[in-house]
């Protein structure tokens, strides 16, 4: 069966061989445990139950989990992802959040469809969606926190070859809007709504004033967006120069001011001192 899970629909059959997304149908992880560096209104008691999906439609040259990106990691199975939200739930997890797991829609959805936490559902994901794919989570998913990357079609196209991501990305995003609606927010943790993240890029302060330009179209301002200065040089980073170092304190400032001259009202914003390797997960069996 050609595989059409993602915008690119690469058409690869993947019971016999890998997609664009470095993985073939048997879902993959690369870790299953409570994560303490979300967002504080994603998971303020217990940290969030992350399971990080193998494999990424996107392929970021920066990404910060690169290996697993690009397909590292291994094999479980329905049965398993059952068993480990159950796990994650009875650690006293906030919320059961699923990484990077837009190429394997079915899979999850058929384990939720089995098996509903009693707490939040987070689909986390780097906002290249497809939106018929999208909504099989329907009713399903109570969190969306996507990635919105890029406004510019060329940086989007150098850094993640993908130059229709501006158009594909907003698409998703209406969408996850519809599913949610309106931002539900109980004793200091979400329990409902978006999450739009934006990770500024060095040299690249106007791709994300056109982010924020964009996402002022699309979202409510009851809204969450967080606006992350966490970038390090990782991946084949290197290979880009303006991009081989950590963000200036002057370009994040900037962008952060944009936000507010937009009139956001639930703005996250980051300290320096995330941008630090050691909040990178460890992905290991």
């Amino acid at each position: 069966m050609k595989c059409t899970l993602c915008p690119r629909a690469c058409g690869v059959d993947r019971a016999r061989q890998n997609g664009y997304c470095g993985v073939g149908e048997t879902m993959k992880i690369g870790r299953a445990a409570l994560h303490f560096w979300e967002e504080p209104v994603l998971a303020p008691h217990g940290g969030s139950g992350t399971i990080f999906f193998a494999g990424c439609s996107l392929r970021c040259v920066y990404c910060q989990n690169f290996r697993l990106s690009r397909g590292e990691g291994y094999e479980i199975s329905h049965e398993e992802l059952i068993e480990t939200m159950k796990r994650l739930e009875g650690e006293g997890a906030d919320n059961i959040e699923f990484v990077t797991g837009s190429h394997y829609i079915p899979g999850i959805a058929a384990a939720l469809a089995e098996y509903r936490p009693g707490v939040p559902t987070v689909f986390n994901c780097g906002g290249y969606e497809s939106v018929e794919q999208l909504r099989f989570l329907d009713g399903l998913i109570d969190i969306y926190m996507p990635d919105f990357k890029y406004s510019d079609p060329e940086i989007a196209r150098r850094y993640s070859n993908a130059p229709d991501y501006p158009s594909v990305a907003a698409a998703a995003l209406e969408e996850m809007k519809r599913q949610v609606g309106a931002t539900v927010v109980k004793g200091g943790a979400m329990k409902r709504g978006v999450l739009v993240r934006h990770l500024v890029l060095p040299s690249n302060v106007r791709n994300s004033i056109g982010v924020l330009d964009v996402l002022n179209d699309i979202l409510d301002r009851d809204d969450y967006l967080s606006l992350m200065s966490q970038y390090v040089p990782y991946g084949d980073a290197h290979k880009f120069p303006e991009i081989d170092r950590k963000l200036k304190p002057l370009e994040y400032k900037a962008v952060v001011a944009h936000a507010e001259k937009l009139g956001f009202e639930n703005v996250l914003v980051q300290t320096a001192d995330s941008a630090d390797e050691s909040f990178i997960p460890k992905f290991e069996k």
